[in-house]
């Protein structure tokens, strides 16, 4: 009865220990899986916010607003007719900067409406406030300049503000797809390696695991402003978590496998596979 209590012990032990592993990963997942779509809110691209304060191009952002006077960036508006310009779309064209100037996003005075000499376009300069989300003033004020627009005109957004925002548009979603071509790309590797649909599952399932427990991590630590978080640095976590989750789920696998060739039970080979995979020693000399 004495050795039977010991030995009982263990067998819990082994199921209990691994299932609450399981859990916590699991629970860690769910809280830190959300945390996807919500890196844009503690990330920034100023890239100021990564250089010194001695830096000269860091001096000049400070200063910048001393001599613009305002925290706006320019969105020149293009009007353009299938013709010259009729008197009826020149009036209706001479009302929007009052119109304009209430949108959301814009601030200060929106310029006149400038004529071209051929009349066959007017332009417009808008100030879109640079420290709001220009992408979304910019989708904003074309939505809004498509409906003003006068029958037979065709409206352009362009310029410093136009141009920011479409290059917000062609990156948006980036990460994403970035992960997910890397996940697929381990994958094709990992079944032509291990010949098996199963373990590489497995693998990537952990990968994505950590990678939800880093994004957790690194959220509050840059809303905490600990250190500056850029749409490059996103990129960059998400494939270095799951490589590096990658290789350490594939050398345990290794480590386990040369491990059930020197040991006899599976909770021992574990043990050893562990230990020869957080150190450079051969896991066959574990007890």
């Amino acid at each position: 009865m004495s050795h039977a209590a010991p030995s009982r012990t263990r067998r819990t032990l082994r199921i209990l220990i691994p299932a609450l592993l399981v859990l916590v990963w699991l629970t860690v997942a769910a809280i830190g899986g959300p945390y996807f779509g919500k890196v844009s809110e503690v990330s920034s691209n100023d890239p100021t916010a990564y250089l010194p304060t001695t830096a000269e191009a860091t001096q000049v952002q400070e200063r910048l607003s001393d001599f613009l006077g305002t925290d706006a960036i320019p969105a020149v508006v293009l009007v353009l007719g299938n013709g010259t310009l009729s008197d009826a779309q020149l009036q209706e064209l001479e009302a929007w900067p009052d119109e304009l100037a209430e949108l959301d996003g814009v601030v200060g005075e929106v310029s006149p409406a400038i004529p071209s000499e051929d009349g066959v376009a007017v332009q417009l300069f808008v100030p879109i406030d640079s420290t709001a989300n220009v992408g979304e003033t910019i989708d904003g004020l074309r939505a809004d300049l498509a409906e003003l627009a006068p029958a037979g005109t065709e409206v352009y957004v362009t310029g410093p503000a136009g141009f920011t925002g479409d290059l917000v548009s062609a990156f948006a979603g980036i990460d994403g797809i970035l992960l997910l071509v890397a996940l697929l790309a381990v994958f094709v590797i990992l079944v032509i390696v291990y010949r098996s649909p199963l373990l590489p599952l497995i693998v990537l399932s952990t990968s994505l695991f950590a990678l939800c427990a880093a994004l957790l991590t690194v959220w509050w630590i840059a809303k905490a402003g600990v250190f500056p978080l850029s749409g490059q640095t996103q990129g960059i976590l998400f494939i270095l978590v799951i490589g590096a989750a990658t290789d350490y789920s594939l050398l345990y696998i290794a480590r386990y496998r040369e491990a059930l060739r020197h040991h006899e039970t599976r909770a021992q080979a574990t043990r050893a596979a562990v230990r020869g995979s957080s150190s450079r020693s051969s896991p066959r000399g574990a007890p």
